[in-house]
């Protein structure tokens, strides 16, 4: 079946156009999975285009639909209230550089299909500036450890950004940090009307990679971080200096990671990746730990929001045995994500003063 969602995926963003139409019972699975790997939306655009006998039960549309439709509407009013704030941070003269879903959501055909749960920005390193300019606008304000803190403006959660990734005061952390903040120096493109700016190609790349990264070591990623990157490449391929990124992909240590999620992206999603280097990392990637990491990315995931000292404990131990397990794919050893895990958990008052400047 997995081999089917990804036909499906694949005609659905149009880099491929033949395919078999499923069975009957098998629509019910396709939209299910579709749901649970966070792409029913995008998948959707094709499926209501559909005419009988090739188009699912009228049940199983009607479920898609409110699904496609809940993602879309609830992108909308996201986007609504982040024009809002973005118009009162600007006019106090704070850049507001989105990271994340929203940033990578340009990529995809339409935007309002990439689901997003909150809206993570970057004021370009005026971070406590722009807290208590939105505590003075409205919103509510906690700080959430050293990387962020958390504002909450009618009804939206902002991730207010100090530091971009999780560098847990390892070399390789700083190292990576370091880079992303020249990276983020280059061009900023304007999102429409929006007052949202969208960080240049280079920095997506590198931080598209390593957040897909941390994420998938520490407890498993879906399909739409896979289609991040796939729509990215397509997009953005002939855009990034790539004579410049290689060297960077190494010197940060995704060098592995990224050659497998390339080669998911060649050989699942059928998009065509024409930059040799990388194309080379996908093509010398470890096939058995492809189809081991597509597996885990189509596999049945824990709940990671059940709170009680029993489940954190058993969601802490899996982490562990990830780690572990794609060891070959992380950026630091193992020895030294185990002691991070402790060292750097929200157990602890994660207070790190970094300056990169």
């Amino acid at each position: 079946m997995i081999r089917r969602f990804c036909e499906l995926l694949c005609v659905s963003i149009g880099s491929q156009q033949v395919w078999t139409t499923p069975k009957s019972e098998e629509w019910q699975e396709l939209y299910r999975i579709s749901a649970q790997q966070g792409v029913s939306a995008v998948v959707f655009e094709f499926v209501r285009k559909l005419q009988k006998p090739n188009a699912p039960d009228v049940k199983t549309v009607m479920k898609w639909l409110a699904t496609a439709t809940y993602v879309e509407k609830a992108m909308q009013r996201m986007m609504l209230t982040a024009k809002e704030f973005a118009a009162e941070m600007n006019q106090r003269g704070l850049p507001v550089v989105v990271l994340k879903g929203v940033a990578f959501a340009q990529y995809y055909p339409n935007p309002l299909h990439r689901e997003c749960g909150d809206l993570d920005c970057y004021m370009m390193e005026r971070k406590e500036e722009g807290d208590a300019v939105a505590i003075e606008v409205g919103a509510k304000m906690e700080e959430a450890g050293y990387k962020h803190s958390h504002l909450y403006y009618k009804g939206l959660t902002i991730e207010n950004h100090h530091y971009f990734t999780d560098f847990d005061n390892t070399k390789c952390g700083k190292n990576t940090e370091r880079l992303l903040r020249e990276l983020i120096k280059g061009s900023c493109e304007p999102i429409g009307d929006t007052g949202l700016l969208c960080p240049p190609a280079e920095f997506n790349a590198l931080f598209l990679l390593k957040h897909a990264q941390g994420h998938f070591i520490d407890e498993g990623i879906r399909m739409r971080h896979v289609l991040d990157w796939g729509l990215f490449l397509r997009s953005q391929q002939d855009v990034v200096d790539w004579e410049r990124m290689m060297p960077i992909i190494e010197e940060t240590k995704i060098k592995q990671f990224a050659g497998v999620l390339t080669a998911i992206v060649m050989e699942f999603l059928h998009i065509e990746v024409v930059h040799k280097p990388l194309r080379a990392l996908a093509e010398q990637a470890d096939k058995c730990m492809v189809e081991a990491v597509l597996d885990d990315i189509m596999g049945e995931q824990p709940e990671i929001y059940v709170k009680g000292l029993v489940h954190k404990t058993k969601r802490i131990m899996r982490r562990f045995v990830r780690m572990w397990r794609f060891r070959s794919l992380a950026s630091e050893s193992y020895a030294r994500m185990v002691w991070n895990s402790f060292a750097f958990s929200s157990y602890f008052n994660r207070h790190i003063k970094e300056d990169f400047n």
